[in-house]
């Protein structure tokens, strides 16, 4: 394999791509295995009734770089598939039930995700609840109350691993100061770095043992980083890394949200690569805005060697974590 095809495979490993719709279509397979992404994530507009998904996944599975294949089904009002008996209720609702019922609706729920070929659902959220529960958080969080939240989060994380697959907790370092969408626009935290590590860091710090993935949040909080987002800073990653004590991967939010409409891919790809997080989310399905972040990554590596060789190592730690859960 050349230098260049090489860098190309590197760059896909810390793509997580999407699609446009309930199929794998010709052109969105030449663009898989041209880039080789890492991971694919299902959204509603992916998921036609389960044996679809059943058939999309199966499809999927001819594309040898995924390692990933995962689906935002939180419960509530964040669910991808169509209601059935692993439907989960929010988070608000399943953190009123004893501990067992408790486990077992998410067992069921990860039992059903492995069984359709999903191997990584993007939940639990670690958020602390604010606002209305209609707001971008409210219900969506098991409380507003840190020490409940990371109970909660321990036994979700637990259940699915359980079922094999994989969670995230998210949205580091937390919505939870905020009702403002960051599908929208870009949240602004004024609370200081010291009361954010007090409460809202706090679920990640008694979670870091055990929690292999976290997703950050397209979130500026001054005190921390007064230019770039949760998302995009070298500064957050070192205080998840340092401070919190986190070792294993981590993923930005959707890159094509709102909130990041300031930078451009090419300079979206430049701060994730300084930043030092691992994946990057892609998720609006369009191919043009996959590749424009795929190849601004493969420049960036082709000019680097050190981003080069971190891309390359991704795979391996990747790998690791898919062995130590039972996936070969």
């Amino acid at each position: 394999m050349s230098r260049l095809d090489r860098i190309k495979r590197a760059a896909g490993n810390a793509c997580v791509f999407s699609l446009s719709g309930p199929s794998f279509t010709e052109r969105e397979e030449r663009l898989y295995r041209e880039t080789c992404p890492t991971g694919v994530i299902f959204f509603r507009r992916n998921v036609e009734t389960v044996a679809s998904l059943e058939s999309l996944c199966g499809e999927l599975r001819r594309i040898e770089s995924l390692r990933i294949v995962s689906i935002d089904e939180e419960g509530g009002r964040v669910r991808r598939l169509p209601t059935g008996p692993y439907s989960l209720p929010p988070a608000k609702a399943l953190a009123a039930l004893d501990e067992d019922e408790f486990s077992d609706k998410v067992r069921v729920l990860g039992r059903e995700l492995r069984r359709i070929g999903i191997t990584m659902d993007m939940a639990p959220v670690v958020d602390l609840r604010s606002g209305e529960d209609a707001s971008i958080v409210g219900d969506r969080a098991f409380s507003d109350d840190p020490e409940e939240v990371s109970r909660h989060a321990l036994r979700y994380l637990s259940a699915l691993r359980d079922e094999g697959v994989f969670g995230v907790i998210k949205h580091f370092p937390g919505h939870g100061a905020t009702t403002i969408d960051s599908h929208k626009e870009l949240p602004r935290i004024e609370k200081s770095l010291r009361d954010l590590a007090a409460e809202d860091l706090l679920p990640y710090r008694r979670l870091a043992g055990t929690a292999r993935f976290v997703m950050v949040a397209h979130i500026l909080v001054p005190d921390a980083d007064p230019l770039f987002p949760a998302s995009l800073s070298r500064q957050w990653m070192r205080i998840l890394r340092r401070d919190i004590g986190f070792d294993g991967i981590v993923m930005t939010d959707d890159i094509e949200m709102h909130a990041l409409d300031n930078w451009s891919p090419e300079e979206k790809a430049a701060l994730f690569l300084a930043s030092e997080s691992d994946l990057l989310l892609i998720c609006s399905g369009k191919e043009e805005i996959m590749r424009a972040h795929w190849e601004a990554l493969v420049r960036a590596a082709e000019a680097d060697d050190a981003i080069f060789a971190r891309l390359e190592q991704l795979r391996d730690r990747l790998e690791g974590e898919f062995f130590a859960i039972g996936h070969r």
